[in-house]
């Protein structure tokens, strides 16, 4: 067996010869700790042993049990890198010989903290010294023999039939003269999923699936301006890049979405999740000295695109923005209507609605030129008697009055795509699922139960304790408005939209006219409105205080805070301010009410939130009525 590692292979790979394949034989393997899984291993030639990273590739070799201590095996693909003075060979691909066998020669193991080089010792009875590699030791001549011998301190061969091997002569292609580590050949391509920051040269080539927009920034270092993209493999790896300032201007518009680019020469680190949700634990920032060359083949092998679509009814217990993908059918798409940024920018806005096969739909909102592109094609095909199928591509969840899903920059939405999903849902919609009730997870129905479930009374929030447990409780009270202060019914708040959200934090006004906001550091001519209204609302059992934000107030008042704030305070329209207010009175409502305890001081209390306010529909509360009636026992 000792004929058949390669003779002074560790050496060979130190030295950056990356044509050897050579055969080596695994002497120890364990996983390192972290959340990702990847394995550790030490490789020896029979005389040198070097610490060796596995990429995440080869994990199933480990974990079937084919490759473990003693096994032989041959290094297929491998680069070397230097860390903290430490050799460390990248192995990306390999191939098992023996699965295991006794461990050949007596190669010394380097520790974790020992630097590559430091490979040899006198005093180790498992080397050969370089005086008797060259015929000579103290002790007198010796015989040449294979580093794959184990040779003890009185030039005696053990366990293993000697080799004669000439000295160790580089591969033609291999370059002695100058540095050798200078390697001037290209990168070899490596699959997404095999990239670390061990590796000193690497390229990858991948499809370019979505692009993110220019984006400015201001900071402690000055002004600067970034962009992303994302990529995907014939492997299915997928990472996404990052570009600032100058690197931006040689590849903003470079980069098109659907293109097979081959990329080189990038840092890798750690991919900040709350922003990434690509399932990659590295990201990389391309430098001044990085290459991006488009590929004219364009490679049909690499898909177009790669989605983990979530059922609907998941989304209810996803985290507050995290991104996902999902797919549903259209089955109503509302008017676009035009939100103004008050930092001087419009935008479009457009909400829709989708239901899959879970029994739960949920409310999509387009943002910016979705609304105008994508968004109008929808609204056609509905206004036809179509429902087609979208999936949406790295949506935002948002958990305010219930979950919802966003467009962002990074988005992606295709109208009846060519997917196994998308067909299988068509086929469901089509035979039945149309007509099948899906409830929603979106604004005014929390919790999966029916309307008639979670009705109560006013008594009934106080009699039952309602909100004092470890989660909020959801209910719907029919309840007329009986009073609303008006003293401060509304607060200054921040215009600037943060992603696809406004920042709404409350602002302070400056000596010199203009409003500052402390979260988002800027100050503005103009500030905002929004709804702050404490109102009494009364029904036959009782009475109690409620709390109406920014889009509860506008249903239950009927004008924007901004335009009510006018009316007292700007350009005093008293009879006008007192006529809205009045007619929002003695109206009966179906309130859609979150009740929670929260901490106020060192006080308990129970908070009551309307999160939605209707009109009472006189044949939908018909039919409730019924519905209680014929509930009760006889």
């Amino acid at each position: 067996m000792a004929g058949r590692l390669t003779a002074n292979a560790i050496a060979a790979v130190n030295g950056g010869d990356l044509n050897l394949k050579p055969v080596v034989q695994v002497v120890e393997v364990r996983q390192i700790a972290g959340a990702q899984e990847r394995y550790r291993a030490v490789v020896s030639d029979g005389a040198a042993a070097q610490q060796a990273l596995l990429a995440t590739q080869l994990n199933q070799l480990v974990k079937s049990g084919r490759l473990r201590k003693g096994s032989v095996v041959q290094l297929l693909e491998y680069i070397c890198s230097t860390v903290q003075n430490r050799r460390i060979i990248v192995v990306l691909n390999m191939e098992v010989i023996i699965p295991e066998c006794e461990i050949i020669g007596n190669p010394k193991v380097p520790s974790e903290a020992e630097p590559a080089s430091e490979k040899s010792s006198a005093n180790n009875p498992g080397y050969l010294r370089n005086e008797r590699v060259n015929g000579v030791s103290e002790s007198g001549p010796v015989t040449r023999i294979g580093v794959n011998s184990m040779v003890n301190p009185a030039n005696k061969v053990l366990g293993f039939q000697p080799t004669v091997q000439d000295p160790y002569k580089p591969p033609p292609s291999y370059k002695v003269h100058g540095a050798i580590m200078k390697n001037d050949a290209p990168p070899r391509i490596i699959p997404i999923a095999a990239l670390n920051p061990y590796q000193g040269r690497w390229a990858i080539k991948a499809r370019v699936t979505a692009k993110g927009d220019l984006r400015r920034y201001n900071n402690a270092k000055g002004d600067g301006k970034v962009f992303s993209f994302d990529l995907l493999d014939s492997d299915g790896g997928e990472i996404r890049v990052t570009c600032f300032n100058a690197v931006v201007d040689r590849f903003y518009e470079v980069v098109q979405v659907g293109k097979v680019y081959m990329i080189s020469k990038g840092s890798l680190k750690p991919a900040k999740k709350n922003y990434n949700h690509l399932n990659n634990e590295w990201e990389i920032f391309l430098e001044a000295t990085s290459t991006l060359e488009p590929c004219l083949d364009e490679n049909s092998s690499i898909p177009a695109q790669q989605f983990n679509f979530r059922p609907i009814h998941e989304i209810e217990n996803a985290e507050n923005n995290s991104i996902l993908d999902i797919i549903g059918v259209v089955t109503s798409v509302n008017p676009s209507v035009t939100i103004l940024r008050k930092n001087g920018m419009e935008t479009q806005r457009r909400i829709l609605n989708l239901k899959d096969v879970s029994g739960r739909c949920v409310e999509l909102t387009l943002w910016g030129e979705f609304c105008n592109k994508e968004g109008r094609q929808l609204q056609e095909m509905l206004d036809t008697g179509a429902f087609p199928v979208l999936a949406v591509k790295a949506g935002k969840v948002n958990d305010f009055s219930g979950k919802s899903v966003g467009t962002i920059s990074s988005t992606q939405i295709f109208i009846n795509p060519d997917l196994p999903e998308a067909h299988k849902l068509r086929e469901w919609f089509d035979r039945g699922g149309k007509d099948v009730a899906s409830q929603s997870i979106s604004r005014d129905v929390m919790p999966a139960l029916s309307r008639n479930e979670i009705r109560k009374t006013v008594s009934q929030i106080k009699d039952e304790g309602l909100g004092r447990g470890d989660k909020p409780d959801w209910i719907s009270v029919k309840a007329t408005v009986s009073f609303i202060k008006t003293d401060n019914f509304c607060y200054t708040a921040c215009p600037l939209m943060i992603g696809d959200r406004q920042c709404s934090k409350k602002v302070t006004r400056l000596a010199s006219g203009n409003w500052c906001c402390d979260r988002c550091d800027k100050e503005f001519e103009e500030c905002d409105y929004r709804y702050l209204l404490q109102a009494q609302v009364q029904d036959h059992t009782g009475l109690t205080w409620v709390t109406a934000f920014q889009e509860s107030g506008e249903e239950l008042l009927g004008c924007s805070a901004k335009e009510l704030y006018r009316l007292k305070n700007e350009e005093p329209d008293d009879t006008r301010f007192a006529e809205i207010i009045r007619h929002s009175l003695f109206e009966q409502h179906l309130f859609r009410l979150k009740i929670k305890e929260e901490l106020y001081g060192d006080e308990q209390r129970v908070k009551i939130t309307v999160v939605k306010a209707e009109k009472v529909n006189p044949s939908g509360e018909s039919r409730c009525l019924l519905d209680l009636i014929s509930g009760i026992p006889v």
